[in-house]
């Protein structure tokens, strides 16, 4: 029985694109001349509710060509959301491939679809039948044939549903690229959650995003990962080194695990120790934390004012020579209004804090030379 039927006719102004996993639709040219000279050789395909499934490029080129109508197939029995997304799946693996980026996007949304799907199917087992989309239904049985297993598998289904779940996973990833590549797509997904994370060192921050750039240029992917995996625990100790509210104990542990680190060859290498180096810190800090007493000691009158200098001095000399890292050409040319207000206000409040610390500089050296001024002198005359 056919699922679906021909509409020669259908207006474009009608078919609903919704959310597209594919950005960069790649060169058109070569498609447009052959449907200038031939027409459309192939149908867009639609579900009943004039979704677009299949056929994006074809559609992108048919607008620009100006016309206002259409050949569709429409495929039915294509209704809820994971239905959907599987069948625009199949126009990726038909024609253009996605990018990378574009890849995890879609394996993201497919890993909770189906631990959601998984959910449903365990509770109808429990609780009673229930209907399901039989292409799906077909899947998951080949899967489990093929013994496609793991630990988060034992989860209550609650759980699976909100993680992925390790059989989600493998699942998503063989739906985006036909094969087991949830590592990757993991790696791909965790540099852009780097990339746009606020709480994340701008630097580090900067370097999942040009990772990100190039990795969609050519595919690699686990080399620009662990490279940037490593700046960022490499920032975390250098943080760890320079941080007054840490402990000496800590600070000095931080400095000589880092040395450790950068004296490795292999970027593989220098993760792992890296790593490693990380948990062993944290315990310390850890262990450090609970023995701490809590308060300021009154040892020092001045202990709180030299606190907060000292905090001030390594802030700044993290940041030191950012003026020289960065092209102001560029900064010029390319930054918003927030951006540049942001620079321009550092830069400026920094200079009026610098002159007020320096006026107090100046009063409290004339003042300690007044003290040292020998009783009963004179000035010249």
């Amino acid at each position: 029985m056919s699922r679906g039927h021909l509409v020669l006719e259908h207006a474009i102004d009608q078919i609903t694109e919704g959310h597209s996993y594919r950005r960069d639709l790649g060169d058109l040219e070569e498609l447009t001349e052959s449907v200038r000279r031939f027409g459309l050789l192939s149908p867009i395909v639609i579900t009943a509710g004039n979704v677009l499934i299949s056929g994006n490029r074809r559609l992108a080129v048919m607008r620009e060509l100006g016309h206002r109508a259409v050949p569709v197939w429409v495929v039915q029995g294509v209704s809820d959301k994971l239905s959907t997304v599987l069948a625009i799946q199949d126009e990726n693996t038909l024609h253009k491939m996605l990018t990378p980026i574009e890849q995890a996007e879609l394996y993201e949304e497919l890993k909770v679809l189906y631990a959601e799907e998984a959910q449903r199917r365990e509770a109808a087992t429990q609780f009673g039948s229930s209907t399901r989309d039989q292409r799906l239904t077909q899947s998951l049985e080949d899967d489990d044939s093929a013994g496609i297993t793991g630990g988060v598998d034992s989860t209550p289904p609650q759980a699976a549903a909100i993680s992925g779940g390790g059989k989600a996973r493998v699942q998503a990833a063989k739906a985006v690229t036909g094969r087991d590549s949830h590592s990757m797509l993991d790696q791909v997904v965790d540099l852009k959650q780097i990339a746009a994370s606020d709480d994340e060192h701008p630097e580090i921050r900067q370097a999942a995003a040009e990772a990100l750039l190039e990795l969609n240029a050519d595919g690699k992917v686990n080399g620009r990962y662990l490279r940037v995996k490593l700046a960022q625990t490499i920032r975390t100790l250098t943080d760890w080194v320079h941080d007054p509210d840490e402990s000496d104990a800590v600070r000095a542990a931080a400095k000589s695990e880092l040395e450790l680190v950068t004296a490795q060859d292999h970027p593989k290498d220098a993760f792992k120790e890296a790593t490693r180096a990380v948990a062993r810190i944290h315990q310390l800090r850890k262990e450090a934390s609970s023995s701490q007493v809590a308060g300021w000691k009154d040892v020092d009158p001045l202990l709180r004012e030299k606190h907060a200098i000292r905090k001030l001095v390594d802030l700044l000399r993290r940041e030191h020579g950012w003026w020289d890292r960065y092209n102001p050409i560029d900064f010029g040319s390319y930054a918003d209004e927030e951006q540049f207000d942001l620079v321009a206000t550092y830069v400026t409040s920094a200079n009026d804090f610098l002159q007020h610390a320096q006026a107090a500089r100046d009063t409290t050296h004339d003042e300690a030379a007044e003290e040292l001024e020998p009783l009963g002198a004179t000035s010249p005359a």
